[in-house]
């Protein structure tokens, strides 16, 4: 079979090589164009399959050029991508001007790919319908001894045949919407013979009789007749086929006819077998069309939704950060007395903290988070934190613990799966109001597999709100009570760290969360997961360099770095940076991932490493980003808001002292 021929048209280089290159791993062959006359006149030319267009061209709207495409074209499917146009009245207008399907970008490769083959497999259902459909039709006009009807299932003729109207005198319009009980004797009418016909035909899956039939001129006929019944996938029989033939000649020669009848209906009924099968795939397909473009403009609008909350949540962290960072050294430098000063000190220190504990949660489901994962054992970190879930589970709920030995190791971000333990915990303990038992199990449920249970016996959950669980926002809690991102947090993390998250819970009957994760190798090492103690750490004697376009976060980064006892450089950006390394050696970078003028915190980590191997590297950010790499030696990660004490135990790592 020959490879699909896609059309990608993008005026932008980088765009455009990227949505090619995509296609190409996904086993199409792909030809490129750049304007929208280009686009035209290569359509024109080699015929593509499929068009995948981008919206906004330098000389034609992408919207005209489909719509140009489908006035000429009408058979090629469009595809239409945007990454400005993407609010529902831009998609409509798409979608108006002929386009099939409508993308914003960032897409995901595995929604363009599904997406594309989404719309060829329609587009090759349709081509075998109309084959299927153009054979039927060159098979019923071409009989014209024959007298091919289709009825609705009350026993109305929707179509007649020109053998039809050659063996029984009635013309098409003449006999369209008319009830073929005219076709019958008086004797066959007052015997109800027509609708018993029907009625067994629906049952059996066909009826055939010979029998005398009335033409139009009045006179009679022996005719052999077949009536078949038209089956819809959910509605069951929806009409029937009606095959005649004139006898009246041949009705001494019964014997022999009946054999060329019998071959007649089993062709017709093979043929109409065929075409069923074909309307049936049809439907199939465009059911699958509709799940795929409900998936899509879901995918669209948590898109849209990530793209302000990340943004937001972005501006708000590095803002977190300079209140956190100022309020924590301006309470160092309180007088011992000044206890209300303190305490105002404390106080915005905890409405800042919860304000970051938000921006997480909203960052969570927004966009993947940068992970610091390692091998992890998962019953020690459970362990570890049996007494802080206690604290916060109260006196009315029993804790119980149920860890299987011999667990393989687990490998992921074990701070992030501390807090989705809490998120879970903290979930259970509202649905037991009134006291209750949760359990905390690992298991390995299948090789290759570890799984954690969280196991509680409070109120359950219906139906309707188990099926809305995981969606991000969605809560049963009073106002205030709670945000419902805990439970899609989880879900973003497990299903990031490679991992699935179930949830088994009937009204009345408790909740149990599973959460399952890839097993590790035996032999893997775990990782200490215990911060260091990091409270007498310096810098006396290094260099270091900050790397930040936020004007406060830099200034509170590199004052702190200061006051630890390093020699502090800063830059705005990446140019600024890499322009102090060429003439200044360092023992540590300090900088933020998301840096403008288009290189990002980790090509610069990279440039800095290759000129001086050695150095060491906090990568800072205060959002998910787009692009997600692992971390190298000697390098740690740094979420935005910060303490003094997670920064110092960052470098505590990195330096070893």
């Amino acid at each position: 079979m020959s490879k699909s021929l896609i059309l990608n048209v993008d005026d932008n280089e980088s765009g455009r090589y990227v949505k090619t290159r995509i296609l190409r791993q996904g086993g199409y062959e792909v030809i490129e164009a750049r304007t929208g006359v280009e686009a035209l006149e290569t359509a024109r030319r080699a015929k593509p399959d499929l068009v995948l267009l981008d919206v906004k061209l330098p000389d034609v709207s992408g919207f005209e050029v489909c719509r140009l495409i489908k006035e000429h074209m009408p058979k090629l499917l469009v595809l239409q991508i945007s990454a400005s146009f993407v609010a529902p009245t831009d998609r409509a207008t798409g979608l108006d001007s002929g386009a099939d399907a409508y993308l914003s970008q960032p897409v995901e490769p595995s929604e363009l790919l599904a997406t594309v083959r989404a719309l060829l497999r329609l587009k090759r259902a349709e081509q075998e319908a109309q084959e299927s459909n153009e054979l039927y039709r060159v098979i019923v006009q071409s009989a014209t001894d024959y007298a091919i009807v289709t009825l609705d299932r009350t026993g109305h003729v929707l179509t007649w045949s020109s053998g039809a109207q050659h063996v029984l005198g009635w013309s098409e319009a003449e006999m369209n919407g008319q009830s073929i009980d005219r076709l019958f004797t008086p004797e066959d009418v007052a015997g109800n013979v027509p609708a018993a016909d029907r009625e067994r035909a629906a049952g059996d899956g066909s009826t055939s009789a010979d029998r005398w039939q009335m033409r139009k001129d009045g006179s009679r006929l022996w005719a052999s007749s077949s009536l078949v019944p038209l089956r819809a996938h959910m509605n069951g029989v929806t009409g029937f086929i009606l095959v005649l033939r004139d006898r009246t000649v041949e009705k001494s020669e019964q014997d022999a006819m009946q054999r060329a009848n019998a071959w007649l209906e089993s062709e017709v009924t093979a043929r109409t077998g065929a075409l069923m099968e074909a309307n049936a795939q049809l439907r199939r397909e465009i059911e699958e069309r509709e799940r795929a473009e409900d998936a899509l403009r879901q995918a669209q609008k948590m898109e849209a939704v990530g793209q302000l909350t990340g943004g937001i949540a972005h501006d708000f962290n590095n803002m977190l950060t300079v209140v956190l960072g100022a309020t924590e050294a301006l309470k160092t430098s309180l007088p011992i007395d000044a206890a209300a000063q303190r305490r105002r000190a404390d106080l915005v220190m905890q409405a800042a903290t919860q304000a970051a504990g938000l921006t997480h949660r909203l960052l969570a489901f927004a966009r993947p988070q940068p992970l610091d994962p390692k091998p992890t054992n998962l019953n020690a970190l459970i362990g570890g934190l049996i007494e802080m879930l206690h604290r916060t589970l109260g006196e009315s709920i029993s804790l119980k613990t149920d860890l299987a030995s011999g667990l393989p190791l687990v490998r992921v971000d074990a701070n992030q799966l501390e807090n989705a333990i809490l998120n879970l915990v903290v979930n259970a303990r509202d649905a037991m109001a009134s006291g209750g038992t949760l359990t905390l199990r690992t298991t390995a449920p299948e090789p290759g597999w570890v799984a954690l249970l969280v196991v509680d016996t409070g109120t359950g959950m219906p139906a309707s709100v188990r099926e809305r669980a995981l969606e991000p926002f969605f809560t049963t809690k009073r106002t205030g009570e709670g945000t419902g991102l805990g439970l899609s947090q989880v879900y973003s993390f497990v299903k990031q760290s490679g991992g699935s998250l179930g949830i088994d819970s009937a009204e009345g009957g408790g909740t149990t969360v599973e959460l399952r994760f890839p097993g590790l190798l035996v032999g893997a090492e775990p990782v200490e997961t215990a911060p260091h103690d990091a409270g007498g750490f310096r810098g006396d004697g290094r260099r270091a360099l900050v790397v930040e376009d936020q004007q406060g976060v830099r200034e509170h980064v590199a004052e702190t770095l200061r006051t630890l006892g390093f020699e502090v450089a800063a830059a705005g950006d990446a140019a600024g940076a890499i322009e102090f390394l060429r003439g200044n050696r360092i023992d540590l970078l300090m900088t933020d991932i998301g840096l403008p003028g288009g290189v990002d915190g980790w090509r610069l980590a990279a440039q800095a490493r290759s000129v001086m191997p050695g150095v060491k590297i906090v990568l800072m950010t205060g959002y998910a980003q787009s692009t997600l790499e692992p971390l190298g030696a000697d390098s740690e990660l740094l979420m935005k808001p910060f303490m003094r004490a997670a920064l110092e135990g960052r470098l505590a790592r990195l330096f070893g002292s």
